[in-house]
């Protein structure tokens, strides 16, 4: 059986548990009696499920995605203003992020033309320039499968589907799978696949760690991560005119730092850096170098 095959069942099996627990709970018998307050005419009814979400916005010196910079323009990398806005209910996120490029950019179409010979290497020409504008918005659906294993309570599940809509290039969406483990650097490992564009096996594989350090409680934070990364000919890893994505091998590899400060409840303001480099010379050769990228984002929650 494929490696996509085998993702997208258990996909499947992973909202089909959760349909059934649901509907568990929905036939469990009553309850009648009634509570001493409600009884007295006082409601004692539990509160509905709140909302809460947060919204941030902050320029970064490149759009750097799976080692890709996708802030390139002919003479080099370009800033971008990323931003985005996150909504909570139950176990449910629903998520809209949005990037914006400056100046000679992939995104937008209009201001370069960009074509690749039979390698996969690009060639990029443009013909003036243009304004800043959005050349990219994602919608983002994560659900928290509420499954755990026994004597494993502390790995959780998440399952979801991210829609990328860019300019000047094929709208596409993939599905993912995560497992995170709260333990020590909080281990996660995440399968994605592409259902709309790939022509292969379209599956990227992620691992990741990371560490929160407090600085001053309540006011100051760091956070500290790694990540590596192995592409199974997912276009969004490595592109070509065809989108097969490429290759199957080694991608790249991600070393993150921040700071978290945070004046208010609500406010929180975080420069970061990144730095990504190629794991193969496979992933080398369509341009996933050495990077660095630099940012800070304001983000409010409610």
């Amino acid at each position: 059986m494929k490696k996509s095959s085998i993702l997208a069942a258990a996909l499947v099996v992973t909202f089909a548990s959760a349909v059934m627990a649901a509907e568990t709970t929905a036939v469990a018998p009553l309850d009648l009696k009634l509570p001493a307050t409600a009884e007295a005419g006082c409601c004692a009814c539990p509160a509905d499920p709140t909302v809460t979400g947060d919204v941030y916005v902050g320029p970064v010196s490149k759009y750097l995605f799976r080692g890709n910079d996708l802030s390139k323009k002919p003479t080099g990398s370009d800033f971008a203003i990323q931003g985005g806005i996150d909504i909570y209910y139950k176990a449910f996120t629903l998520s809209y992020w949005g990037n914006a490029l400056n100046g000679y950019s992939r995104g937008n179409a209009n201001n370069y033309t960009e074509t690749f010979d039979n390698t996969g290497a690009s060639t990029i020409a443009f013909s003036g320039y243009k304004r800043a504008k959005v050349n990219e918005t994602d919608l983002i659906l994560d659900y928290a499968v509420p499954f755990t294993i026994p004597f494993l309570d502390k790995l959780k599940f998440n399952v979801g589907t991210i829609y990328y809509a860019v300019d000047a290039i094929e709208d596409t969406n993939e599905f993912y799978l995560k497992a995170a483990y709260d333990t020590l650097l909080k281990p996660t490992f995440t399968v994605y696949w592409d259902n709309m564009l790939a022509t292969k096996a379209g599956l990227f594989y992620s691992g990741a760690i990371s560490h929160k350090i407090t600085i001053e409680r309540n006011l100051f934070a760091a956070n500290v991560g790694a990540l590596v990364s192995y592409n199974q000919r997912n276009p969004n890893a490595a592109w070509t005119a065809e989108g097969d994505g490429v290759y199957s091998g080694w991608h790249n590899y991600e070393l993150t730092a921040s700071i978290d400060y945070t004046p208010t409840a609500n406010i929180t303001i975080s420069p970061s850096y990144m730095f990504s480099n190629g794991l193969s010379n496979a992933a080398k050769s369509f341009g996933i170098n050495a990077q660095n990228a630099y940012g800070i984002k304001a983000m409010f929650a409610f």
